[in-house]
């Protein structure tokens, strides 16, 4: 659950029930963690994939909001025929329905959240694998602590493992959802050449609070980049000094040269962020990689440094190459299996 889901949440309003994804079996359009807030209204934000599986949903929200109880539904999307009504993805999804009675871990949650720390929520799960079940709720914060409820000193590890991982997971075992709750997402790119206005221009679109910095004030000026974008004009060490960075930080070097992109990454190296990355030759990275690692800095982050960014798709054209960069993000931001390999052939370009 992101930020501005949390804020419909807290909104109030109407009555609003959330249905949230316990767990998928086989293929689906969306994962554990994925949510859908809904009123008698109907739809208020999010989605658990849309079609026939969010309509389920919507229709169990509403039965939720007229009992006043807890209810796991499990959608099925195994239909074998294309012409058909039913959906064909190949899985089923189990999805927990809560009416939002208690809005104060939210509330708590929020107020973390905004403050760029990552939450947790873990909710106990008593009932059968569908119809009625009990939730009991407890947040934790990112050491471990309880902010709300009160947890068992047996989720500590598995939350801890949610957490870094930045992954919703239901143990079958223990009947425990243990489900990441994350601040806003944000782009720093530094650089505002093409490459930079092209990824500030796709990037908000894909949730990203986007803020592009550049020492040369002609390349921030108004009508270059994007509405909704923050420029900053300054040095770029200056910049990434004052920059707010957190575990939700994505961070893309696109200067003019050589000598800009090593001052940035020297002071990257010294902040928190979920990806950092530059641009540029196989033959760059690798010497801006071992600049880095002969000077001192900290060995896993230099290796946890993506260098030359972007999926190998054959980019040229500026926003081919914004695709490509933002690609991998949101490969990262999904932990998706192909990140293996794009790091295994970056290597063996960079040898």
């Amino acid at each position: 659950m992101g930020l501005e889901l949390v804020r419909a949440v807290c909104a109030g309003g109407e009555a609003s029930a959330l249905a949230t994804i316990l767990q998928v079996q086989g293929s689906s359009p969306r994962h554990p963690g994925a949510k859908m807030l809904a009123g008698v209204s109907g739809h208020l934000a999010g989605t658990v994939g849309g079609g026939r599986g969010e309509a389920v949903a919507l229709e169990a929200c509403r039965r939720a909001l007229a009992s006043g109880a807890c209810e796991r539904v499990k959608v099925e999307m195994v239909g074998n025929e294309v012409t058909g009504a039913e959906m064909v993805c190949g899985g089923v999804t189990t999805q927990l329905i809560e009416p939002l009675a208690d809005l104060e871990p939210y509330r708590i949650a929020l107020g973390r959240l905004e403050a760029g720390e990552r939450v947790l929520l873990v909710k106990r799960l008593r009932g059968g694998e569908a119809g009625p079940v009990q939730v009991e709720v407890a947040l934790l914060d990112e050491d471990g602590r309880a902010l709300y409820g009160r947890p068992d000193p047996a989720d500590a590890r598995p939350a801890a493992r949610a957490l870094d991982r930045d992954q919703a997971r239901l143990d079958p075992d223990t009947g425990v959802f243990y489900d990441p709750l994350l601040p806003q997402e944000k782009l720093l790119i530094l650089g505002a050449g093409h490459v930079g206005q092209a990824l500030a221009a796709l990037a908000p679109a894909l949730g990203f609070q986007v803020t592009v910095v550049d020492d040369r004030a002609e390349f921030l000026a108004e009508g270059r980049l994007a509405e909704g974008v923050q420029a900053v004009h300054a040095g770029f060490e200056r910049a990434i000094a004052e920059f707010p960075f957190d575990s939700a930080t994505y961070v893309v070097v696109v200067t003019r040269g050589h000598q800009s992109d090593l001052q940035c990454v020297r002071a990257v190296l010294g902040r928190r962020w979920r990806y950092a990355g530059f641009m540029g030759s196989a033959r760059k990275a690798r010497l801006i990689l071992d600049q880095v690692a002969k000077e001192g800095f900290d060995p896993e982050k230099v290796a946890a440094l993506c260098g030359p960014i972007g999926l190998d798709i054959a980019a040229e054209t500026p926003r081919e190459l914004a695709v490509a960069i933002l690609g991998e993000v949101i490969a990262v931001r999904r932990h998706a299996p192909i990140l293996a390999a794009v790091n295994q052939a970056r290597e063996g370009r960079r040898a």
